[in-house]
């Protein structure tokens, strides 16, 4: 984020990295990471940072993945001081258990995490008697 922007503003960064973990010369993991920060009142300050990044394992080489994991973090900062109120984390992730080259919906988990930093909440709540 530049120091002068304007409401609104974001920047997206994507990075990939495959991964050959056994040495054999095929790749074996692939990681894509997307991260947008948005700048909501062009304070230059990112004030949303989502970071998406999706993990694809093909542990056997033929092309099909034997599991995946995509995990989604977006850091809110509520009040605008730099610091991350609310962080909201959700993992998606299968395994191809049975081993028939599909990973069906009886296969996927879904985990959600909601984290409110200490204090945060007493400290809205002042400010909101404050105000009325």
């Amino acid at each position: 984020m530049s120091d002068t922007g304007k409401a609104g503003d974001a920047h997206v960064t994507v990075t990939t990295e495959s991964i050959d973990a056994d040495g054999d010369g095929v790749t074996d993991v692939v990681v894509e990471t997307n991260t947008t920060a948005i700048d909501v009142d062009g304070d230059g300050v990112a004030d949303i940072v989502t970071e998406t990044t999706t993990t694809v394992y093909d542990v056997d080489g033929d092309g099909v993945p034997d599991a995946f994991e995509i995990t989604r973090v977006t850091a809110i900062d509520v009040d605008g001081d730099g610091v991350a109120d609310i962080v909201k984390s959700t993992t998606v992730s299968g395994v191809d258990s049975d081993g028939d080259g599909e990973i069906t919906d009886d296969e996927i988990e879904i985990e959600e995490v909601t984290a409110v930093r200490e204090g945060f909440a007493d400290e809205a709540a002042e400010d909101e008697a404050a105000e009325g």
